[in-house]
């Protein structure tokens, strides 16, 4: 049984700390750390998780989900709550598989990158110039980050995996290599 403590977009303290960092950039001015946040941690994924739903209801593919039991206090109370995470999705080609990926981190890098233009309008607006820079380089390494993959996917730089369903349909996921295993594609996008 898990224990959730924070929000689920605070799963990680690094994370948590580093957006009480970005409200805090806010108070002198930087707001574009509050809109990566935003829009990189909330309204992303959301887009990819709908437009993957209905994709799905469509037949074109095929979301894997995993149930997760989680213990949750409300007003102190404990509560149990079943989650369904998902996972990996299928594709039925690995060429709707890769146009998939190369879309959605295309989409995630514009996004970046528009939130790098808010930090020009901040900056340009009076914003504390070390602070611009700070969050000048963190945005570069997400966006480097989301450009390297990209990069992999639109040069066959993954791997592709077929599963077979209990119907006998055929459907792709793809990962990427690494030396402590394989990382899910959607799991870099989201």
């Amino acid at each position: 049984m898990n224990y959730q403590i924070f929000p689920l977009f605070f799963m990680r303290i690094t994370a948590l700390l580093f957006f009480l960092l970005a409200v805090g950039l806010s108070f002198i001015g930087i707001s574009s750390l509050i809109t990566y946040f935003v829009l990189i941690g909330i309204v992303f994924p959301v887009i990819v998780s709908m437009h993957l739903h209905r994709l799905n209801e469509a037949g074109t593919a095929l979301t894997l989900t995993e149930n997760t039991q989680w213990m949750v206090y409300i007003h102190g109370f404990p509560a149990q709550e079943q989650r369904s995470v998902l996972k990996n999705p299928c594709f039925f080609s690995q060429a709707r598989l890769r146009q998939f990926f190369i879309y959605g981190f295309s989409g995630k890098l514009c996004l970046q990158i528009a939130c790098i233009a808010i930090l020009a309008h901040d900056y340009a607006n009076g914003g504390n110039t070390v602070a611009a820079l700070f969050v000048l380089a963190c945005l570069l390494i997400f966006a480097g980050i989301s450009t390297r993959a990209l990069y992999c996917v639109a040069t066959h730089q993954w791997q592709c995996e077929t599963l077979t369903t209990n119907t006998g349909s055929v459907w792709y996921q793809g990962f990427f290599p690494g030396k402590e295993g394989r990382e899910t594609l959607f799991s870099r996008l989201v």
